[in-house]
């Protein structure tokens, strides 16, 4: 399931960029309150996203530019997966975009250590 988080989140970091764009994923062990976490994020310099429509990315065949989808493919299902296998890992995801700059997927997930590797 982590995988398809992934392979999503960098398939529309591509998808929705622009040519000669960039596509930057960046992992970070986190430790909040003791919880040892990893954050991923996935930045593009793409077309960005409408701050209207930020929060609806994440819903089920929900899609901002119909005819640039139209274009490239897709069901609208991605991202909805992506925010559902998050959750079912008691994870957090957020999304940043600027119009014409690009977008930046957050997803914040718990590390979890066997009792063994946290006594090493």
């Amino acid at each position: 399931m982590l995988e398809e988080v992934l392979y999503n989140l960098c398939d529309n970091g591509i998808k929705y960029n622009r040519e000669g764009g960039k596509v930057v994923i960046t992992l970070q062990q986190l430790t909040e309150y003791d919880a040892k976490k990893v954050m991923i994020t996935v930045e593009d310099t793409g077309i960005g996203i409408p701050l209207q429509d930020t929060e609806r990315i994440f819903e089920r065949f929900y899609r901002v530019d119909k005819s640039h989808s139209k274009a490239i493919g897709g069901t609208g299902l991605g991202l909805s997966i992506v925010k559902h296998v998050v959750l079912f890992h008691h994870g957090e995801i957020k999304a940043e975009s600027v119009l014409e700059k690009g977008t930046k997927i957050t997803v914040i997930l718990p590390l979890q250590f066997s009792q063994e590797e946290e006594t090493e």
